[in-house]
């Protein structure tokens, strides 16, 4: 990776972990917005449970969310694709995380590679998932259950690890992320043929 793009993915990067609590917030908004598409609804709720969902807790946390920021990117890009009539309503709403999403995407796919791809093809997987017992579709379907979602997300963000201060001065290598997305690809890989 040169020089230039490195340090381009590493700023974009940072400013997207220092934002996921927050941005976090944009997919519930999705999740509870009975305008969009349930489909859409669905790929919100499931990125909110993957995020939340503890994950690498032998790993700095940096390298470890790293995968959350671009899912997340991800995650905004399909609702605003996939969200029907309203998506563009929705997209407005949250003009400030939709205003960069495509540069951010693209430094990401230019820094990762088809990595980025095998996050995003995992959405049929990510839709499975059981969070608290409860499937993907009850937090799009009953509005109590969205409401445990979003306290979930509020003691996500109180647990964070990550803040400005906390990340000054610590992203300065780009590689130590790319192998752990690496492994967790791999280790998806053998799963995936492990139980076919």
């Amino acid at each position: 990776m040169d020089k230039d793009l490195e340090r381009t993915f590493l700023e974009t990067l940072s400013q997207g972990l220092i934002s996921l609590p927050f941005d976090l917030k944009v997919l519930l908004e999705a999740v509870s917005d009975s305008n969009l598409e349930h489909g859409a609804r669905l790929i919100g709720a499931a990125a909110v449970i993957h995020i939340i969902n503890p994950k690498d807790g032998n790993v700095d946390a940096p390298s470890r969310h790293a995968e959350d920021v671009v899912l997340l990117r991800l995650a905004l890009a399909k609702i605003a694709a996939e969200g029907g009539q309203d998506a563009a309503t929705f997209r407005e709403r949250f003009a400030e995380n939709y205003a960069h999403l495509d540069d951010q995407l693209a430094v990401f796919r230019g820094a990762l590679g088809d990595i980025v791809d095998w996050l995003d093809n995992r959405w049929g997987l990510l839709l499975k998932a059981v969070y608290a017992k409860k499937k993907i579709s009850t937090f799009v379907d009953d509005e109590e259950v969205g409401t445990f979602l979003y306290d979930e997300v509020a003691k996500f963000g109180t647990n964070y690890p990550i803040s400005e201060k906390s990340l000054a001065g610590r992203m300065k290598q780009a590689q130590p992320i790319v192998d752990h997305l690496i492994r967790k690809r791999e280790q998806d890989k053998k799963k995936i043929t492990s139980s076919a």
